[in-house]
C-alpha cells in the first residue's frame, strides 16, 4: 500500500530560513529566498551560467535546511512519485510547465531527501498550480511505493 508525505515551503519556512542565513552570513543584505515558490524557468534559462549556478547554489542551500527542519534528511526515498502543487497569492496567469522545480530536487538529493531524481527513483512528476491570497505555497506531495515481499 503506497503512503504520502507532504512538505510545504511557505512564509513561515521562508522566514525560519531567512533568520538562519543571516546567522550564518552576518555581513549578507539580501533576502535569500523570497517567494515559497521556484523561480520560473523563464528567469533562470536566460541567465548567464555564472549567476544561474549562484541561484541554484542559494536555492540547494535552502533545500537543505528544509528537508532537516522536516526531519527527511537522509530519507533516501528511492520509489516515489511527486505532485508539485504551487499556490500564487494573484490571480495572474501562470504557465503551469514553467514551475519546474529543478533546483528544488538537485537540493532533495544533495539533502538525502531522495535518491535521485531519475526515473528509476522519481516515476513521474505532476506539476499544479493554484491560488491563495493568504498563503501562498509550494506543497509537495511525495507518494511512496510500498512494497511487500510475495508469500512463497
Amino acid at each position: 500500500m503506497d503512503k504520502s508525505i507532504i512538505l510545504t515551503i511557505d512564509q513561515k519556512t521562508l522566514d525560519l530560513y531567512t533568520k538562519y542565513y543571516f546567522l550564518e552570513h552576518p555581513r549578507a543584505k539580501k533576502i535569500p529566498i523570497e517567494k515559497p515558490w521556484h523561480p520560473s524557468i523563464n528567469t533562470w534559462m536566460i541567465l548567464p551560467r555564472i549567476q544561474m549556478n549562484a541561484l541554484k547554489q542559494k536555492w540547494k542551500e535552502f533545500v537543505k535546511f528544509w528537508v532537516k527542519i522536516n526531519k527527511m534528511d537522509n530519507r533516501q526515498l528511492d520509489d516515489f512519485d511527486l505532485i508539485v502543487t504551487v499556490f500564487f497569492n494573484t490571480k495572474r496567469r501562470h504557465d503551469v510547465d514553467n514551475q519546474i522545480p529543478k533546483f528544488i530536487l538537485d537540493g532533495l538529493t544533495e539533502a538525502g531527501a531522495i535518491v535521485d531524481d531519475d526515473e528509476k527513483h522519481l516515476h513521474s512528476l505532476t506539476l499544479k498550480t493554484g491560488y491563495d491570497k493568504e498563503n501562498p505555497r509550494t506543497e509537495f506531495e511525495f507518494i511512496i511505493h510500498e512494497h511487500t515481499k510475495n508469500k512463497e
